[in-house]
């Protein structure tokens, strides 16, 4: 009688927890993850070395690849120092991927319209749309 008593608690208890495990985060990418892709595209692309870590230079050869951005942006001399002196948090002339890990996680967050911590296909497609309306 006592297993059974058991046993008819628990299946009241698991039908109670049935709808909230049955509640979905909306579909799209967390900020940790969105950090930790963005990081190891940047370094796939822009690493020419390899070194695990984004040089100045090869942060300015990035930017040189792209001056009709920088001139649509507005570029004004010494912009490129300026963000490099806030992406360098640790002024060791390097980005390391926790720097650009750091620089994601501050797109994320304008990205992120909700605020729900979830970036989704709809926020992505408006925050290009409002890219490409900037230049």
């Amino acid at each position: 009688m006592k297993t059974f008593t058991t046993l008819v608690a628990a299946t009241a208890i698991a039908a109670c927890a049935l709808p909230a495990l049955a509640q979905t985060k909306p579909a799209g990418q967390p900020l940790a993850a969105f950090q930790a892709d963005r990081a190891g595209q940047m370094l796939a692309k822009l690493d020419a070395n390899k070194d695990g870590k984004l040089s100045k230079t090869e942060f300015e050869a990035m930017r040189q690849k792209k001056p009709d951005a920088a001139k649509a942006q507005g570029a004004k001399a010494g912009r490129g120092e300026r963000l490099w002196g806030r992406l360098d948090a640790d002024k060791d002339g390097f980005l390391s991927r926790t720097e650009l890990q750091a620089m994601a996680g501050k797109r994320f967050k304008r990205m992120d319209a909700d605020g729900d911590g979830v970036l989704t296909s709809a926020e992505r497609q408006a925050a290009a749309g409002k890219a490409k309306a900037a230049m």
